[in-house]
């Protein structure tokens, strides 16, 4: 789906991340993606719903049997689908590009070896450990190199004369 990817900021869509940049998100990543995935579980169970409902029918009076029920599903849907936009035009507000939400994939626009790639990571995964060129998905991952990793998780020093 179109509106899971992508960013239509065009500040945010030339941002480029370091590994260091892309780890401090993580907190915030961790927390968004995971309410992202309750909703998206919560919006296909609406969905389910409204269809056992419209199964049932309607009425001689044009109306459905189940309109009661129909209309809290209803409700649950759009609630969930409008948090979840909300929430995905959020993310994407600082940079980074949700591929899938079930798995909790978030790429970040980065340079390795003087090539335009993605650094990518999964919810549940403890840091970015990943990157794959900009057409070749989560299957093209490869790992960072270790000394890119060491250099990210060094704290940075705060005076640039050292």
């Amino acid at each position: 789906m179109s509106m899971w990817k992508g960013c239509d900021d065009p500040v945010a869509a030339r941002r480029l991340f370091t590994v260091a940049d892309a780890n401090a998100m993580l907190p915030y990543l961790t927390e968004a993606m995971t309410e992202l995935r309750r909703l998206y579980r919560e919006s296909k169970a609406a969905h389910r719903e409204i269809q056992l409902c419209e199964a049932v029918g309607q009425g001689p009076d044009g109306q459905w049997i189940m309109a009661v029920d129909h209309a809290r599903a209803t409700a649950r849907l759009d609630h969930a689908v409008e948090r979840m936009r909300a929430l995905i035009e959020e993310v994407h507000s600082h940079g980074c590009q949700i591929k899938h939400l079930e798995v909790g994939l978030v790429d970040f626009p980065a340079r390795l070896f003087g090539q335009d790639v993605l650094l990518c990571w999964k919810l549940g995964e403890p840091s970015v450990q990943y990157y794959h060129g900009p057409t070749d998905g989560y299957a093209g991952r490869r790992r960072i190199p270790s000394d890119i990793l060491r250099r990210a998780s060094r704290p940075r020093r705060s005076d640039p004369s050292r």
